[in-house]
């Protein structure tokens, strides 16, 4: 199916064409001159031209010329009386496809319009497939999502279902909880995995040039455009673009994204064309849109576009047995880098870094591995290694622990102590919260920063119910 532009100031030979074509399955204009038939150009994407050479005002050889400085790869194909055969033979000289004579014959019609669709098609593929070629080298074959979580374990099992389809995906979750790994997931394990995967950090590009950034511009558009320029979508067509940090887009733009979102549409900047894109997007953000929402700093109804699936990703410090685990990776992947051997981790210190509460989540993590594994000098990742930040308790706390519980004098019985504290301060202060609203737990995760999915799992694992602080 292609999108096709018939121009001929002849009615009935427009409405034989225009029927032969949309009886093929393809989508026709018709437009009676050829001025009209490069303001149509200039406004809208065609795959095709069929143009009647000679018609008032311009006749074939300018309109090839013009189009196709317009769109390098639009197929046009010229009819022509016998009297103009020679001068179709320049056109075809300037980029035009082929040309047919009068009266038209259908059957050599269709066959001339499918084998320029398919020379265009023979050209991507061509690219594309010397685009996988220069990947193939470093390409992985298959990209897992590396966790030891039984919670992203379940929601890995939602999104495998989800990445076969195309569907738009919102993923959440505070930063360095590894949003771009789950939407590089869903891209490896999509029907768009042999085209293009684009990022694009939207909190890293300036406002004035995000519109330019995503859909590109036309020479002149702006001071310092010398040249026409693709943007990602463009780039991105047929493939994933990957939006992160979806919440500091302005609002202005948020109304363009969700032009894109609705009727895959979109205008470069300094353009009226108005040009398609078939791409997938998976969107991230570390904000709550729906405050943003309430605030009147992001709109509703792109948030509703973009939430047809959302993932939220729990917080480091919500899933413990995902730290030494991703510690324990991390010292691998150093060791190998820095040319050493895997060290072991001292019992002390699978302690410490259990109990850390991550603010950085993965990412600071992997930093403190590769910190730890440059200093590392005796094989044993040791206390003395890590920075005091990530020490819970100072040695004063400890001694008056271990006043308060003289029965607990060894490190074992001591740090069941410690851990026992923790709980029994962790489930009073989430009973009191839910006692402040009431039982109802969206405010509270709201109050307590964490997300209403993440607490209600919290509430199920310290077996508290909400329903009891309802009254």
């Amino acid at each position: 199916m292609a999108k096709i532009l018939v121009a001929d100031d002849e009615v009935t030979s427009v409405a034989i064409m225009k029927k032969v074509l949309e009886d093929s399955g393809h989508t026709v204009s018709t437009v009676t001159d050829g001025k009209m038939a490069l303001a149509k150009i200039k406004q809208f994407e065609f795959d095709v031209l069929v143009t009647d050479f000679n018609m008032p005002g311009m006749n074939g050889i300018q309109l090839t010329k013009e189009v196709l400085e317009l769109e390098s790869d639009l197929i046009v194909v010229l009819i022509t009386a016998y009297a103009t055969i020679k001068s179709c033979v320049e056109a075809i000289k300037l980029g035009a496809f082929d040309y047919l004579t009068k009266p038209i014959n259908k059957e050599e019609l269709l066959l001339t319009v499918n084998r320029g669709l398919e020379k265009v098609e023979i050209i991507n593929e061509n690219i594309l497939l010397k685009q996988e070629l220069e990947k193939s080298e470093t390409k992985v074959s298959a990209f897992d999502y590396a966790t030891n979580s039984s919670q992203i374990k379940g929601i890995l099992k939602e999104v495998a279902k989800v990445a076969k389809s195309d569907s738009t995906v919102l993923i959440t979750g505070e930063n360095g909880t590894g949003k771009e790994v789950l939407a590089k997931y869903i891209y490896h394990h999509s029907k768009r995995s042999n085209q293009p995967f684009i990022v694009v950090n939207c909190a890293a590009i300036p406002n004035q040039l995000l519109e330019s950034e995503l859909f590109g511009h036309v020479k002149g558009a702006f001071t310092g455009a010398i040249n026409d320029h693709k943007g990602y979508f463009e780039i991105a067509n047929n493939g994933t673009i990957f939006l992160d940090e979806i919440g500091e887009i302005e609002l202005l733009m948020q109304v363009k994204l969700l032009r894109v979102l609705q009727e895959r549409e979109f205008s470069k900047v300094g353009d009226t064309k108005i040009r398609t894109t078939n791409v997938r997007i998976i969107a991230a953000t570390n904000r709550n849109l729906k405050d943003m929402i309430e605030d009147a700093k992001f709109r509703e109804d792109l948030y509703y576009r973009l939430n047809v699936f959302e993932f939220h990703l729990p917080a480091l410090r919500e899933r413990p047995e995902d730290i030494i685990y991703y510690f324990e990776k991390f010292l691998v992947e150093f060791a190998k880098q820095f040319s050493k051997p895997v060290p072991k981790i001292d019992p002390e210190v699978r302690e410490i870094l259990i109990n850390y509460q991550w603010p950085g989540n993965i990412r600071e993590l992997k930093n403190l591995a590769e910190r730890v594994s440059i200093l590392c000098e005796t094989n044993i990742i040791t206390t003395d290694l890590i920075p005091n930040k990530y020490f819970q308790f100072t040695e004063g706390e400890k001694n008056i622990i271990s006043e308060n519980n003289s029965d607990y004098s060894d490190t074992e019985d001591y740090n069941a102590v410690k851990d026992k504290m923790i709980k029994d301060f962790e489930i009073n202060f989430i009973k009191n919260k839910l006692k402040h609203y009431k039982g109802n737990v969206a405010a509270t995760a709201k109050a307590i920063n964490f997300h209403p999915v993440s607490l209600r799992q919290k509430l199920a694992k310290l077996g508290i119910d909400p329903k009891e602080f309802k009254s």
